[in-house]
């Protein structure tokens, strides 16, 4: 019946039903799966390439906004644990670490959080300096067992415990996780010499056109006088060196002018191009186009921002996966409550409320959509038109059954004892709170 050798082993049931086992045969480079592994370029080194070139800045940075939206939405199965992570968030302002490290996520490809503990309860984490992170070790079986830290010169050892790792991407088992500019920050092999990155290279091509402007600032010019001595021509050598643009020169004497001009031919724009478009703009995973260019291009580039969007969602919901799992779930332990029944979820929304002018909120009131009291919160919220708080009563909505004596008539509608007029945020929250 089987064409390899299987351990069977019966398991409980009211049926003839085997469970058949077979151990992990596939193998992994020793050298590279144990012992102390470095990442392929220095965190600190990518960190410097993104923040000295506008192409990567401007993408990283776009990328950081896009993943978090408007901010974090916290869900689960136990409403108890949703109110105890909510409010741990809002205490210690847990999304501001959360955004300062997300740059860290998208530039180096990974973000330490340092766990800190009282009472072997986890209450809060504190974000490690990815630059200082130079080197990790792990056991035969894969698992990590300490982190190293370069800083004051001396070398650090954390221990796995103590460190919340999340990685932006990762290939082959790597105990590191990839840049979003990995293909273009990563130094080549080019028929067994080692060049540097295409960055670098980007960046020498810009350093020579640079000296290739300060070079042919103005054309070269060279005078010849006919039949002249040497002292005429000093005499005159001051003279050109005193004329200012435009100056006349009046002589006697015939002479000949040549300019030395850069050959019109040697062009390289088709080449910067290439390394414009084609490598840092592919590289960087972002069409730049979309904030730099003009109506046409970035009418041209929409299918690549449908794309970058697919992009983002995928990476916002991977980074809620895992910062549930290394940070929420470690907090959730410490207060008492059991991470697989509470379920927590970390998502990132987005604002997609519709926006309304006062002309539309007009029509909706002389429709019947919404009340007096709604309308004037919104000019009082929205514009700089002078609003009575405490003149917020409603009339009657005019129908078809409303009788001919009531309309017109108010009714009074409902104060607090303080006198004050709630906002619809407050309202809507008190609504959410006894729903709850």
């Amino acid at each position: 019946m089987f064409d390899k050798h299987y351990d069977l082993s019966a398991i409980p049931s009211q049926g003839n039903v085997f469970v058949a086992i077979e151990g992990v045969k596939s193998e992994v480079s020793m050298d590279k799966w144990a012992g102390s592994t470095k990442p392929e370029v220095p965190f600190a080194k990518i960190f410097y390439l993104n923040d000295h070139d506008s192409r990567l800045y401007l993408a990283s940075d776009t990328y950081v906004q896009l993943i978090l939206g408007s901010g974090m939405v916290i869900t689960g199965d136990r409403p108890s644990a949703v109110k105890k992570v909510q409010k741990w968030i809002a205490d210690n302002y847990i999304e501001e670490i959360v955004e300062d490290g997300m740059h860290s996520y998208v530039i180096a490809g990974n973000l330490f959080y340092e766990r800190l503990f009282k009472s072997k309860r986890m209450l809060m984490i504190d974000e490690i300096d990815v630059t200082t992170i130079t080197n990790a070790s792990r056991n035969e079986n894969g698992d990590i067992l300490t982190y190293t830290q370069h800083v004051n010169d001396k070398d650090i050892p954390l221990n796995k415990k103590d460190v919340a790792h999340l990685k932006f991407s990762n290939r082959r088992k790597e105990i590191f996780g990839r840049s979003l500019f990995q293909s273009i920050i990563s130094p080549k092999v080019i028929d067994g010499m080692e060049t540097v990155s295409s960055v670098e290279q980007m960046w020498k091509i810009e350093e020579a056109m640079v000296k290739i402007f300060q070079a042919y600032a103005s054309p070269m010019m060279m005078i010849h006088f006919e039949d002249v001595g040497e002292d005429f021509i000093k005499d005159k050598q001051e003279e050109f060196k005193k004329m200012g643009a435009g100056a006349k020169v009046l002589t006697d004497k015939a002479f000949k002018a040549e300019v030395f001009e850069v050959n019109p031919a040697s062009k390289f724009d088709k080449y910067i191009e290439h390394m414009e478009k084609d490598v840092i703009e592919a590289g960087g995973q972002f069409a730049s186009q979309i904030l730099t260019a003009g109506f046409t291009a970035r009418a041209s580039s929409e299918s690549a921002t449908d794309i970058i969007k697919l992009k983002i969602k995928r990476i916002a919901r991977r980074f809620g996966q895992q910062f549930t799992k290394e940070v929420i779930d470690w907090y959730l332990k410490g207060q008492g409550e059991d991470p697989l029944k509470s379920n927590i979820k970390t998502n990132f929304k987005f604002d997609t409320e519709a926006v309304l002018m006062p002309q539309d909120v007009a029509a909706l009131f002389e429709k019947g959509v919404i009340k007096r009291s709604e309308v004037r919160m919104y000019l009082a919220e929205n514009t700089d038109v002078e609003i009575d708080m405490n003149d917020m009563e409603d009339s009657l909505p005019i129908t078809s059954v409303t009788p001919t004596d009531k309309i017109g008539k108010e009714t009074p509608s409902e104060k607090p004892k303080d006198g004050k007029v709630k906002t619809t945020a407050q309202k809507q929250s008190e609504e959410s709170e006894e729903d709850e």
